[in-house]
């Protein structure tokens, strides 16, 4: 039977703090993709472009599922796309007028914010190799695929979100989230590429608020130890060691996943 592996990208395979993959993770990332009976697929909030951090074990990975579900790949197919529609942007936009918040727009290969400033510049730092234009009419231009929300508080941000009910957030930094379509998720992403394998185990492993609903749908959930999520370790299975930790080879090894 084939095992399908789903990894989260942002400190899960990739150390933000370092600025790399983990020695033991490459070593892992490249044992797995050498495995005949391994399938590997990524499940990030990034778009494409955006993963040119990783770009080294980029082609040890057969699916990617994408910007949180709402854009899916099979190598270079297109197994789902699902933009978000503008008059839903225009409409938080819209809203979020009279107040100080920032608005960001992803696309597929490149993201804008409404307006910059120190609280855009601190939610990049957690995101290496993203720096967003300022535009905000971005959204005439490019696919749109998920918002990101900044502001002070998180609790403003959640009594915002009220008012748009088309959406559901996703916390991932303090006072930063992700604004998706409530369907739209990792594990989404990854049924739409499930549809097209047969006989199957699937593992998942990631850090984030948006790792929950993959780790729920996998045969072993594993979240990382370095999460600030606790539902996600009372979800996952297993415990995997702190990113800075460097063990995820003998992590796996230890659980005759290698």
């Amino acid at each position: 039977m084939k095992t399908i592996i789903f990894f989260d990208v942002d400190n899960t395979i990739y150390n933000s703090q370092a600025a790399k993959v983990p020695d033991q993770t490459l070593r892992l990332l490249q044992h797995l993709s050498e495995r005949e009976d391994v399938t590997l697929g990524l499940a990030t909030g990034r778009g494409l472009k955006k993963l040119e951090i990783i770009e080294d074990v980029l082609p040890f990975f057969t699916y990617k599922v994408l910007v949180n579900g709402s854009y899916v790949l099979k190598g270079d197919e297109v197994l789902y796309d699902h933009p978000m529609d503008n008059q839903d942007i225009e409409d938080v936009l819209a809203l979020t007028k009279g107040y100080d918040i920032n608005i960001g727009m992803v696309g597929i290969n490149d993201e804008a914010v409404n307006y910059w400033d120190d609280r855009v510049g601190y939610g990049m730092k957690a995101l290496r190799g993203i720096f967003p234009k300022v535009d905000e009419k971005f959204y005439l231009k490019h696919k749109v695929y998920q918002l990101w929300m900044f502001a002070d508080t998180e609790s403003l941000i959640f009594d915002i979100a009220k008012s748009l009910p088309k959406f559901r957030v996703i916390p991932w930094h303090k006072a930063g989230v992700d604004f998706t379509y409530p369907h739209m998720s990792k594990a989404f992403g990854i049924k739409k590429c499930l549809e097209h394998e047969k006989e199957y185990r699937l593992i998942s492993v990631g850090d984030g608020a948006n790792d929950i609903e993959m780790i729920e749908l996998a045969d072993i959930g594993i979240a990382m130890d370095n999460t600030r999520f606790e539902e996600l370790k009372e979800k996952a299975d297993y415990i995997a060691p702190h990113i800075h930790e460097d063990q995820l080879y003998d992590f796996f090894k230890k659980l005759n996943l290698v």
